[in-house]
């Protein structure tokens, strides 16, 4: 039991630093500020899921055949590496490079952490806890990227050096606890022989096979991918589109606070809503909750738009911690990692290809009409997907 609550208290200290990304709610204006076009930084973006397209399977791997430990580490001193190149780039080519450096670290991070927790939980048979525990993780994450977006408002005030010499230093804090974690035990991957990278492919196929075995899983995950990806443009392109609307960087900052702090609020009850509405009910009132919003957010005025961002993003602070409880009740330890990676990696593909394209097209016929062009295209893949699993059952 004490050593089930160290690990689980320390992988709530170590997201806490983890999290402490001062530039969160601002990147965009500072690629703005060093000359960088919309469609420039689409582009930009669009290497960071590059990045994690190719490597998201791989390190997902790793996490499941080396230690979910392992694999933090490697995280953590990639997410150093993007602030360094951050603080010292001027040029699209370096940009590139850090948003690669960003990249690799949220593959390395990508189901460690969820699996970490979860293991540890089940070597003591504690695993309905897990919403709960995955809820605090989500919330102190939450709570610390709030704390980060608004004193980086502040700090951009006075100095972009500000903003990512103290993401270094904090992310050289985050090394701390990971240090004093103990690799939970878990199943382990069969030893098929031959080379590393026999066993590599085998865990991929394990991986895969969930997907296959388990088609309860298929809507959710399609759905989870879409949202999350539309909900990734909103917010990164909604940065400099309330500038736009005259609201300065301080007021911006202040805005992606309040809605940390409430998806805080959303990840801590998520457990309760959970106990007491079914899965499905959640997913697809959720939905419609998700596209009025989304409409509300479009054609609102003044301090309607920012509200109805509020509750966009709130969606899925409290649907992520339910999504991911159901879909780590279905898998084994020993490729818990892989299979988030596989759903990492899909959704890292969608916003790889949509979120350089919604830069130029905001170029050429503004933000009204690129969120009406992006509500559209979500609405059609979401209602087509649903319409032709209906047809599948008849």
């Amino acid at each position: 039991m004490f050593k089930t609550k160290r690990n689980i208290y320390m992988l709530y200290v170590y997201l806490f630093f983890a999290q402490l990304f001062f530039d969160r709610a601002l990147w965009v204006i500072y690629l703005g500020d060093k000359g960088m076009t919309f469609g420039e930084i689409g582009l930009i973006e669009a290497f960071l899921h590059l990045a994690i397209v190719l490597f998201e399977v791989p390190t997902g791997m790793i996490a499941d055949l080396y230690g979910r430990k392992v694999s933090l580490i490697f995280g953590n001193v990639f997410s150093l590496l993007y602030s360094l190149f951050m603080l010292i780039s001027g040029s699209f080519s370096m940009f590139t490079l850090a948003f690669l450096s960003m990249g690799l670290m949220v593959t390395f991070h990508s189901g460690a952490e969820q699996a970490f927790a979860y293991d540890t939980l089940k070597n003591e048979g504690r695993e309905k806890e897990y919403t709960k525990v995955i809820g605090n993780m989500t919330a102190i994450a939450l709570l610390s990227l709030s704390l980060a977006k608004f004193l980086g408002g502040f700090m951009a005030e006075v100095s972009w050096e500000w903003v990512y010499g103290a993401t270094i230093f904090t992310h050289v804090l985050a090394l701390v606890p990971l240090f004093f974690l103990k690799e939970p035990e878990r199943e382990k991957t069969e030893d098929i022989g031959g080379r590393w990278y026999n066993q590599w492919v085998h865990q991929f196929k394990l991986g895969v096979s969930v997907w296959r075995n388990n088609p309860i899983i298929h809507t959710p995950v399609v759905l989870f991918v879409l949202a999350g990806a539309v909900m990734v443009i909103i917010v990164f392109y909604g940065q400099e589109y309330f500038i736009q609307l005259g609201y300065s960087s301080v007021v911006v900052g202040a805005v992606f606070t309040v809605e940390g702090l409430l998806g805080v609020v959303m990840a801590k009850i998520a457990y309760k809503v959970e106990e007491r509405f079914p899965f499905f009910n959640i997913l697809y009132y959720g939905l419609v909750l998700f596209i009025v919003f989304f409409l509300l957010f479009i054609f609102a005025t003044d301090w309607a738009i920012l509200l109805s961002f509020l509750f966009l993003a709130q969606l899925l602070s409290l649907f992520e911690p339910i999504f991911s409880s159901f879909v780590q009740n279905l898998l084994k330890s020993h490729v818990r990692s892989t299979f988030f990676s596989l759903i990492g990696l899909m959704e890292s593909f969608v916003i790889m290809i949509s979120f350089p394209l919604f830069g130029f097209a905001i170029e050429r016929t503004g933000f009204t009409n690129g969120f009406i062009g992006l509500l559209l295209v979500f609405f059609t893949m979401v209602s087509g997907y649903l319409v032709i699993q209906q047809f599948k059952k008849v």
